[in-house]
């Protein structure tokens, strides 16, 4: 038991530490556009279930999806997830591919009860993440021999620590609110190169900082159907947040023939408006307890009235639809594969970012596996081994735009604990 904890706290100092690295998760040339790609709140559980949460409801897993899903944990439990993916890129636009491949921390989180019908968590989680360089090469008219190279990169991403508060009232329905500090820094640079030592080359780096407080408002109805049957609806609502926000500009003009550099450094605009958009989420599974679960959930994210750069209008509307479901063939056999859950999901989401005045369309399919740690005090309480195989394809509207494939393999681990049990004297 002590050893248990020394090993959690072992764990939470290690990833306190390593959340620095936890937006180099991409390498897609469309995370030039926007806040960059929006990564998934879902855990790792969720993941392998296609990414569903608004109505899922579980006593043993943490769903960061929806804050009033945090009521439902045992009176005694003390819960710790965290979630690690893996993943290989496959960029084609035409004639021309590329492969490459990264990983990063995706979140930690806990989760506890303070009463029997009040629940609380915290944690960490990526919100969106920056991550590209490429080059282009254009002939100039002048003596139609000056090239210029132009390369562009960028990375960083925004994050996010949160707070959650869950109550149960009624035993059928329960609500959540989930308070956030985001925080980050996105930075972009264009570099400018001409083939002849006359022309002076110089590079532009705008880094956004940018923070704010954000919630969450998440509600939860169960009834049940059956014997051992339940059905959960889930619903949450996001509102439009403003960010406080700042643009650091910073310019390096270089002379390629005596190798000096002019740097100058200024904040570009203190007050342009930056905006996160209005987001509403619902969904709903239907539980056969200790046999299986399937749901269902869909977005919708207001992007295009929120405001990036004093703009509006430059984003696009945002629908994801995600569906899935676990099944488990004889928790109570002696057998571990008997135990094992199998999961399996899909998932569909349009891109919120405008490319050329045109989108692209993004398809996922998921397969997943929970494995048992058996808690010697319960045998209703466990810790798991979570793992989740995914592929994804990113599909332009254009034919001109790049397609993306990814592969990815997400590992968490999720620690459920009688951290609350008085033990007795031997």
């Amino acid at each position: 038991m002590h050893t248990t904890k020394s090993v959690f706290l072992a764990i939470i100092l290690f990833v306190i530490s390593g959340t620095a690295f936890a937006q180099n998760n991409t390498n897609s040339p469309y995370t030039l556009y926007g806040y960059g790609k929006l990564t998934d709140k879902a855990s790792t559980f969720q993941r392998g279930m296609g990414g569903i949460g608004y109505g899922l409801r579980n006593p043993q897993l943490i769903n960061p999806l929806n804050p009033a899903s945090f009521s439902a944990v045992d009176s005694m439990t003390f819960m710790f997830d965290i979630g690690i993916t893996g993943q290989m890129f496959f960029f084609k636009d035409g004639s021309n591919s590329e492969r490459d491949y990264n990983s990063s921390l995706d979140y930690i989180t806990f989760q506890f009860p303070l009463t029997k019908k009040i629940g609380f968590g915290a944690g960490f989680e990526p919100v969106s993440s920056v991550g590209y360089n490429f080059m282009d090469t254009t002939v100039l008219p002048v003596d139609n021999n000056l090239i210029r190279y132009t390369a562009n990169a960028g990375r960083g991403g925004l994050s996010r620590v949160y707070g959650v508060l869950s109550y149960e009232f009624l035993n059928q329905f329960s609500a959540g609110i989930k308070l956030s500090y985001l925080f980050g820094e996105i930075s972009r640079t264009l570099y400018e190169t001409y083939d002849v030592q006359s022309i002076y080359n110089f590079s532009r780096t705008d880094t956004l900082h940018a923070n704010g407080l954000l919630y969450d408002l998440g509600m939860q109805y169960s009834f049940s159907t059956g014997k051992f049957k339940t059905v959960t609806i889930g619903a949450v609502y996001t509102p439009k947040t403003r960010l406080n926000s700042q643009i650091m500009r910073r310019v390096i003009r270089m002379d390629p023939s005596s190798g000096t550099a002019n740097t100058l450094e200024h904040w570009a605009s203190k007050d342009s408006v930056f905006e996160l958009a209005q987001s509403f989420g619902l969904g709903f599974t239907y539980n056969q307890l200790g046999k299986f679960t399937v749901g269902a959930d869909v977005l919708y994210q207001n992007w295009a009235n929120v405001k990036f750069y004093d703009k509006a209008n430059v984003l696009n509307n945002r629908l994801k639809l995600n569906a899935g479901g676990e099944f488990i063939p004889n928790r109570t056999s002696n057998n571990m594969l008997n135990k094992i859950h199998y999961r399996a999901g899909l998932y569909y989401s349009n891109s919120y970012v405008k490319v050329k005045n045109s989108k692209y369309n993004e398809y996922g399919a998921n397969i997943g596996f929970g494995v048992p740690l058996q808690n010697r005090r319960s045998t209703n309480r466990n810790s798991f081994i979570n793992l989740s195989f995914e592929y994804s394809r990113v599909q332009p509207e254009l034919n001109t735009l790049i397609n993306e494939q990814y592969f990815k393999v997400s590992l968490g681990f999720t620690f459920n604990e009688l951290w609350f049990f008085k033990q007795r004297v031997q």
